[in-house]
């Protein structure tokens, strides 16, 4: 039996090394160049000239660049302002969500419910962050309209914080539950009340976790163009609105939009460059269930 097994081994050694390591580095290269094309064109899309971000077939190597859609972007009205905007609602839709969204998890987490239970506001709140967004945009506009809060920066952090917060209380469900509780029954033992353990013991623990849920959170208010586009008319306008503004009757202005989505991209990558290792650090703590 155990010259079998070590005669599997050898053979299974053999197939990782002859046939399993390339394999994976082609599907590992594959999947790099997938992710990092679309960031190269829209680079070079925004440096390129005119004639040669409308020639075909594409120029995929461009031997001239020009700052001439930059200077468009930032000759325009409103770009200061939408860039405010996007990060205004994305920056206070998160805080909220993470503030409420934690304080709901850790309230399901340590509350006195069955695990069943658990188990189903785990399930709902994923459900809640699955559904299309579509699907409300109707109802939600005949609501904004009668709080007459169309066209203001009140109605974007709502609806963000709503589409958010089921999903960092879902994330945040899964970092509470493989805390010790020995932790906060010593809190408890020093007269720590509820808010007391969970703001001053459990809060700075899992900050990995809150900063994993809050990245996510900005990211996707950042992004969010459904209810941004439908809300807003002039003074609420965010940069992912912007964008499509570049989309008319007469045609697509690509320079224009790849340096306008560009400078969209950049306070994101820099965000995520610089909390890269809490941001890593709380993913993988969500994944491990202690």
């Amino acid at each position: 039996m155990r010259h079998r097994a070590r005669e599997r081994s050898i053979i299974d050694d053999v197939i990782g090394n002859f046939a399993g390591r390339p394999f994976r580095f082609f599907a590992v290269s594959l999947l790099m160049l997938s992710i990092l094309f679309p960031l190269y064109w829209l680079t070079i899309s925004a440096f390129k000239f005119k004639a040669d971000y409308l020639a075909f077939p594409p120029v995929l190597l461009p031997k001239r660049f020009t700052l001439e859609s930059f200077r468009n972007v930032f000759a325009m009205n409103g770009l200061g302002r939408q860039f405010f905007n996007s990060f205004f609602v994305a920056l206070l839709s998160s805080a909220i969500s993470l503030i409420f969204g934690s304080m709901a998890a850790y309230s399901v987490v340590r509350g006195q419910f069955h695990r069943y239970v658990r188990g189903a506001f785990g399930i709902w709140f994923m459900v809640q962050k699955m559904y299309p967004a579509i699907a409300t945009a109707i109802p939600v506009y005949l609501v904004m309209r009668r709080l007459h809060l169309i066209d203001t920066l009140t109605a974007l952090v709502i609806m963000n914080t709503s589409f958010n917060l089921p999903l960092v209380i879902w994330l945040m469900m899964g970092f509470f539950e493989q805390l010790p509780k020995e932790m906060e029954e010593s809190a408890k033992i020093d007269g720590c009340s509820f808010l007391q353990r969970f703001f001053f013991v459990v809060f700075p623990v899992t900050k990995s976790g809150l900063v994993a849920a809050g990245i996510l959170a900005f990211v996707g208010a950042w992004n969010e163009f459904l209810f941004a586009v439908i809300l807003s008319i002039n003074k609420a306008k965010t940069l992912p609105v912007a964008v499509a503004g570049f989309i008319t009757d007469k045609g697509l202005d690509w320079g224009p939009m790849a340096a306008t989505s560009l400078i969209t991209l950049l306070p994101v990558l820099l965000l995520v460059w610089l909390m890269q290792k809490q941001f890593v650090q709380g993913l993988a703590m969500g994944a491990v269930k202690g």
